[in-house]
């Protein structure tokens, strides 16, 4: 065989791989968001007093959000939701908030609950904090940071840490956080170095939560085998005090509220409260 030859055969072999890498790559990333599409709407779910509402995004983007203005003096939960799920059984969640009292603007995601557009790290940190610089005219009223609370469930718990190192807030509040998204695929994925390998949506937090100055609180399930409690504990050993991290015995990745995450979340802003 001539050096041609054997230098036309590794250029044919560099070309297959590289466009194995590409192809690969976009199957991955094509993969990561698993969101459901129905619209529900929040009468249909029985949450009285929430409102659909859209607004700007940074990038010029019509985004949505549920609404909900809160009673008297309490808190607005800023509410970013997880994967594999939608807008109407995430607000579900927090509807022992709301009868409480509690505000609510929950950002819905592009490319999920019926909303058009493709979901990405970048863009849902636009979108949040589009969310938090039009709050006060989105709710009709003024909203103090202090009665602010940047809330993430899984997913959304990288996308509560950037919007908390980016913009004051009263409190913190990351239920079955990760301290990366990339650790959460080489846990799933048998070890693959995939920090070393994913490029773009990683949802670093753990390089971001120190940068955040209000009190923070974790919650996470030692039974949860979606998101492993010692990212969550990695994560909280890296932010800054004040700082609380409840481990809940019979927790999973989708049972908190019942095992007495609201008391917790509750007890935590009156703690807040009391402080300041």
């Amino acid at each position: 065989m001539t050096v041609q030859n054997i230098l036309i055969l590794l250029g044919i072999t560099l070309g297959l791989a590289l466009v194995a890498c590409f192809v690969t790559s976009w199957l991955f990333y094509g993969n990561i968001y698993k969101f459901h599409n129905s619209s529900d709407s929040p009468e249909q779910l029985g949450l009285d007093g929430v409102e659909v509402v859209n607004f700007k995004s940074e990038d010029g983007v019509d985004v949505s959000a549920w609404i909900k203005p809160p009673k008297g003096d309490a808190p607005v939960i800023l509410y970013f939701m997880g994967n594999f799920t939608s807008i109407g059984p995430s607000v579900q969640t927090l509807k022992p908030f709301l009868d409480q009292g509690y505000g609510l603007a929950a950002l819905i995601y592009r490319g999920s609950s019926g909303s058009g557009g493709k979901p990405s790290e970048t863009a849902f940190a636009a979108d949040a904090r589009s969310l938090y610089d039009q709050l006060d005219n989105l709710m009709g009223e003024p909203i103090p940071a202090a009665r602010r609370l940047a809330y993430g469930y899984s997913l959304g718990s990288g996308v509560a840490v950037t919007l908390a190192a980016d913009r004051d807030v009263g409190g913190v509040v990351l239920v079955a956080a990760y301290s990366r998204f990339c650790d959460y695929f080489t846990d799933r994925y048998y070890g693959l170095p995939f920090c070393y390998l994913m490029h773009r949506e990683r949802y670093d937090s753990i390089d971001r939560i120190n940068d955040i100055e209000a009190p923070l609180l974790m919650l996470h399930g030692e039974q949860d085998t979606a998101v492993d409690i010692r990212f969550g504990k990695r994560l909280f050993d890296a932010a800054r005090e004040p700082k609380s991290f409840v481990s809940v015995k019979n927790g999973t990745h989708v049972n908190l509220v019942e095992q007495g995450l609201v008391k917790e979340v509750t007890t935590f802003y009156d703690t807040i409260i009391k402080q300041n």
